[in-house]
């Protein structure tokens, strides 16, 4: 009890100090490990804060975005902020902020959006907020909020105008002076990204915001006249730039764009309730659309129509739209920080999916060198990866299979161009403790050339006989033979990593004549349909990936497996 007392009281020194260093500091240990004393702290300050005065603490992470100089820090705090209003906002009883704290927040909100420093990224978590501060100045307090507006056609008329279609397209209903405002500009700048097509993303904002502009301008109440007159020229120009992509070969820019665009109707449409009238504008552009366009791009225009003509089941728009929001989170998260909320939270299968993916995307582009992951972030990721691997209840499943890539990605790092070994992976590996397909999953993942005898020994030593017992054909072909396809796919593996190591000749020898007998076998009881398949799809998809390291005794000992193989063939054909 006394201990929660003089967290209150932290809490409120926060809240109501003049300096905004100790909320940085709260927010940056929130992004530290959840084990650690720092997050506990900080998390249960933070709560406090939440709890006691939303308002005030929305208004001091504002200004750490405002002042601070660390990228990093500005990032942390909005999406904090971001995330934290997302929750109110989904609570039963909506937060309500305080005319005194949005008399504050509004301008401070303002400045954020059209600083030099503000990147589009940024925008995109700006928008949330703005979204809830907008909510509560129109809709709760029955206020209204021209600032915004005037915001709005200050960042159309800028050099980068997609500012403002992500700004308005998350805009809850608002009155019609306020669209008055920047209307005509927005609108133009919309039509020019049509006009010349040229990144997806934008082209995608650019129909969300002729929707959304519908959306508002029928529920301000504007004529049916006006808005039939407004509807056929905004049509004309969504359906002028289709064609000239059709004409471009571009059906790919199209569906991407169309995705995207989905992604945002379904969960806007869903959050604001449209009316049939509303959905009018979005049915007649896809209609028009659909008659245009390829095979492909008809595919998505159709699962558009759906979300209008067909009603979707409330828990899964629910879930849809929880899974966009959760996306939008960790998209502006580093390799480690989701990496933490993976290994620490517990999270619900589909979340953890989602940010393991996520992971993927990252360390995949840095494996291709589109992005750089220091060094030191890397050997943060291995400790944490081993605990996620090592995890009760992680089923072997597609999640499990993702992470077989990450792994990769992060010892192709450690082992090639760092030439360490990842000692805490080997041993994983090479346990008796880890289930036997794991451990040939996740050593089958590694694409690279093994080259240290530290790492490759222990793990033959551990799987080699697993390996040489479950490559016995499979009694009955109706049971789940995976255990068998595993086998054959590690003893390959094995084998090719081996090769070079003289003192281990006859077990590579071993291997393959096992390997060889056991085709044999299945296909002298006619077994081999879609089991020796699947054995030889898997090995192909390993040495596609492995290729660009083989050398002259790789060749050949997949030369001789395949003559082998080739006779075997050549021999139940002739029977």
């Amino acid at each position: 009890m006394e201990e929660y007392l003089n967290l209150m009281l932290k809490a409120r020194e926060i809240l109501v100090s003049e300096s905004h260093e100790e909320v940085a500091m709260v927010i940056d240990h929130l992004f530290k490990r959840q084990d650690s004393e720092e997050y506990k702290t900080s998390r249960a300050l933070y709560d406090i804060c939440v709890s006691c005065n939303p308002g005030c603490l929305t208004l001091k992470l504002l200004k750490v975005y405002q002042s601070s100089s660390s990228g990093i820090l500005r990032l942390r705090s909005i999406s904090q902020l971001s995330e934290t209003l997302t929750y109110l906002k989904n609570q039963i009883v909506f937060s309500k902020f305080s005319l005194d704290s949005l008399y504050e927040i509004k301008p401070l909100l303002i400045l954020c959006l059209t600083m030099q420093e503000t990147k589009e990224s940024d925008i995109k978590i700006l928008r949330k907020i703005v979204s809830f501060v907008t909510y509560n100045v129109v809709e709760l307090h029955k206020d209204k909020w021209d600032e915004l507006g005037d915001c709005i056609l200050s960042l159309a008329s800028s050099k980068e105008p997609v500012k403002a279609f992500h700004v308005f397209i998350d805009l809850p209903p608002v009155y019609k002076s306020f669209i008055g405002k920047f209307l005509d500009k927005i609108l133009e700048e919309a039509s020019n990204v049509f006009l010349y097509p040229y990144r997806v993303e934008d082209w995608s904002l650019a129909l969300q915001t002729f929707v959304k502009m519908w959306i508002q301008l029928e529920k301000t109440g504007v004529t049916v006249e006006l808005l039939m007159a407004l509807m056929e020229i905004w049509i004309s120009s969504v359906v002028n730039s289709v064609k000239k992509l059709v004409e471009m070969k571009k059906e790919q820019f199209l569906v991407r764009g169309l995705e995207d665009f989905e992604s945002f109707f379904s969960g806007d449409m869903n959050l604001y309730h449209y009316t049939k009238d509303q959905f009018h504008f979005v049915l007649a552009s896809m209609n028009e659309i659909e008659g245009v366009v390829g095979t492909e791009t008809k595919e998505i225009v159709r699962k558009i129509k759906m979300l209008v003509t067909e009603p979707y089941d409330d828990l899964k728009n629910r879930r849809e739209e929880f899974e966009r929001g959760w996306y939008d989170i960790l998209k502006d998260l580093s390799s480690l920080e989701v990496l933490k909320i993976l290994a620490s939270s517990e999270l619900e299968d589909r979340s953890k999916e989602i940010a393991i993916r996520r992971l993927n995307v990252l360390l995949s582009d840095h494996t291709s060198k589109k992005v750089q992951i220091d060094i030191s972030e890397m050997r943060q990721l291995q400790p944490l990866l081993i605990s996620c691997l090592k995890e009760e209840g992680l089923s072997f499943n597609s999640m499990f299979k993702v992470l077989g890539e990450v792994v990769n990605h992060v010892a192709y790092e450690m082992l090639i161009y760092q030439e360490e070994t990842w000692y805490e992976l080997r041993d994983y590996i090479a346990s008796s403790k880890t289930e036997f397909h794991r451990a040939v999953y996740i050593f089958q993942c590694l694409t690279m050339a093994l080259i240290d005898d530290d790492f490759v020994i222990p793990v033959m030593e551990n799987l080699f006989l697993e390996i040489i017992t479950r490559l016995d054909p499979p009694r009955e072909l109706l049971v789940d033979n995976s255990s068998w396809v595993l086998a054959f796919m590690g003893g390959f593996c094995l084998a090719i990593h081996l090769i070079e190591m003289s003192s281990k000749a006859e077990s590579v020898k071993e291997i393959a004549h096992k390997m060889i007998d056991s085709i044999r076998e299945l296909m002298e009881r006619e077994m081999e349909v879609g089991l020796v398949k699947r054995g030889f799809r898997d090995v192909e998809s390993i040495v596609k990936k492995q290729l660009e390291w083989y050398s002259t005794s790789q060749y050949k000992f997949i030369k001789g497996l395949l003559w082998r193989l080739y006779a075997i063939k050549r021999h139940e054909m002739g029977k």
